[in-house]
């Protein structure tokens, strides 16, 4: 069953236009799990999921949900399918270019799985929709590709009390991990803000289209999605509630570091902190372990003396990142440490695990006699 442009109070129970094949024989392969029964798939059964974006990730996580059998499944997104999404978006075929995502999807969920309801929303979501929505679903994926619509879904979803599936795709990296679900130590569980406090700076950010993606990546992360909203809605296994995995399709390697909740004065201090001094600095190149130095100004400023390092002028710093991708600490520096900032705030967003720092006062103030000619 699928219901467009409305937001119920409920969604429906039960699709009337079930064929003749039962459930016994669709859910024939879980049921032979170990662990899995009857109870575990009228959990599924039961289960009301709300997806936001119908993109890379949402469409590999929206199949595999219904495949599993989540009964209640609510798509949210209102783009029209276009012809530069197809390497990625499983759900879409060249005959559904300009139409809207949510209802060429709907009818491909409903065939794949025609047990379970699916709503259609073709809204954006804002503030003030999720506000409205997420209180009256069981979990929430996030299948966005912009930091804002990010932070406001994981804020939502933290006032409302609801777990939250958290995917990112950057050109050949993935991230996963379950938010707002409870943890041994962590009784709310883990929030996005935990680990990236605020936006990077305006301009900074790029989303697939301005920075490109290998189309196999948003599978494997939407899939890593859907198998972490099936682990926590069955009861199945262990989920990543206070971890954070990430994946790099070029090397084929998964990276697992373990989460932490940060105070709210804490998370505001972080975005201010990492400055290191002029002294500092000396000390740490004077070591064993010597940080990478990146000068983030342009062309002009750097052909009249730097610091040495890696140049790489502010607004650039998107589409190189795997040249930071060094195993060092990484030491930002400008004119007066303004820019520098801005490129440290932004390199934490995406380089997790990674020690980064901004040149207090930049090259003018006492850095200036460490200045190479």
């Amino acid at each position: 069953m699928t219901t467009p442009n409305a937001i119920p109070e409920s969604i429906p129970d039960s699709n009337p236009n079930v064929p003749m094949v039962s459930e016994d024989v669709f859910y024939a392969r879980h049921l032979k799990l170990p662990g899995f029964n009857r109870a575990t798939q009228e959990r599924l059964r039961k289960a009301r999921v709300l997806i936001v974006g119908v993109g890379g990730l949402g469409c590999p996580a929206a199949l595999y949900l219904a495949g599993a059998g989540v009964g209640h499944i609510a798509l949210c997104d209102a783009d029209a399918v276009s012809a530069t999404n197809l390497h990625r978006q499983v759900l879409f075929t060249v005959a559904d270019v300009g139409r809207k995502k949510v209802e060429v999807a709907a009818e491909r969920l409903s065939a794949t799985n025609p047990h379970i309801s699916i709503l259609q929303i073709p809204r954006f979501a804002d503030e003030q929709l999720l506000a409205e929505l997420v209180p009256k679903f069981d979990l929430v994926l996030d299948g966005t590709d912009n930091f804002s619509a990010k932070y406001e879904i994981n804020d939502a979803c933290e006032a409302a009390g609801v777990p939250l599936v958290y995917g990112s795709i950057f050109q050949f990296e993935g991230q996963v991990s379950l938010f707002h679900a409870a943890t041994e130590k962590h009784p709310t569980g883990i929030s996005y803000r935990d680990l990236y406090p605020t936006a990077p700076p305006a301009g900074l950010s790029q989303n697939c289209g301005e920075a490109g993606v290998i189309g196999v990546l948003p599978g494997i992360i939407g899939t890593l999605q859907a198998n972490e909203a099936i682990k926590h809605l069955a009861g199945l296994g262990e989920t990543l509630s206070g971890t954070l995995v990430i994946f790099d399709a070029l090397t084929a390697r998964m990276q697992r570091f373990a989460l932490a909740r940060r105070s709210k004065k804490s998370a505001v201090v972080d975005t201010m902190a990492g400055q290191i001094t002029a002294d500092e600095l000396q000390v740490r190149l004077a070591g064993d372990r010597k940080p990478l130095l990146l000068d983030v100004r342009d062309d002009d400023e750097r052909a009249r003396g730097h610091l040495g390092g890696l140049h790489i002028p502010l607004m650039s710093l998107p589409p190189r990142l795997s040249e930071l991708q060094t195993g060092q600490d990484i030491v930002a520096y400008c004119k007066s440490g303004v820019r520098s900032a801005k490129a440290a705030l932004y390199l934490r967003s995406v380089l997790p695990g990674v020690q980064i720092y901004s040149l207090e006062g930049g090259i003018e103030g006492p850095a200036c006699a460490l200045m190479a000619a």
